[in-house]
């Protein structure tokens, strides 16, 4: 198995999706999927970025080009002056929002770096993955239903179902995180 074959099928079971599941949101054919997986062939480049977005990792490391999921720090500093180039950009109200979203984040994040809680850090990485992740396969529910929202409504009730229980989930661990750490003072 090539370095691409085994890190789709790794990357495929920590979302814990089925060949099935993961060709549906590919836009593919199972028999598709597990050739990825298992004969050596690749997706076209549209979908192998598409791939890596969902999984958030690098189309590199979806290659087995390198190791690291996530890019380095030129990367951060590109992402950070793009990001600050159409935060610019934006009417002031808009601006007044994304600046206490960012606030919030950066205090969440910034409190798990203090503690150097690692377990914390990862339960807020699923958080935001999973909401990235949902809201785009409901985006891409409404893009593929051509104006017929009849048609795609029990699909997005499902979609949102699953993402209420999966961030409902990560919320109950980051509580339990939360007490065991008051507990772990209190000795």
């Amino acid at each position: 198995m090539d370095k691409f074959s085994e890190r789709l099928v790794a990357l495929r079971k920590e979302k814990d999706l089925t060949q099935a599941e993961f060709a549906r949101l590919c836009g593919k054919q199972r028999t598709t999927v597990s050739g990825y997986e298992t004969e050596g062939k690749e997706p076209d480049f549209a979908l192998l970025c598409q791939m890596a977005d969902y999984f958030g990792v690098t189309t590199d490391y979806l290659l087995g080009r390198e190791d690291e999921r996530a890019h380095g720090n030129e990367a951060f500093r590109q992402d950070n002056a793009n990001f600050k180039r159409r935060y610019d950009a934006l009417p002031k109200e808009l601006r007044a929002v994304v600046s206490s979203t960012f606030d919030s984040v950066y205090v969440l994040l910034s409190r798990c770096m203090n503690a150097q809680n690692a377990a914390e850090m990862a339960l807020y990485r699923e958080l935001f993955s999973e909401l990235q992740t949902g809201r785009g396969e409901i985006k891409s529910i409404l893009a593929d239903c051509g104006g017929d929202l009849a048609d795609a409504f029990p699909q997005i009730m499902e979609k949102q179902n699953t993402l209420k229980a999966k961030t409902a989930s990560i919320l109950d661990s980051l509580l339990q995180a939360d007490v065991a750490a008051l507990k772990d003072s209190n000795k």
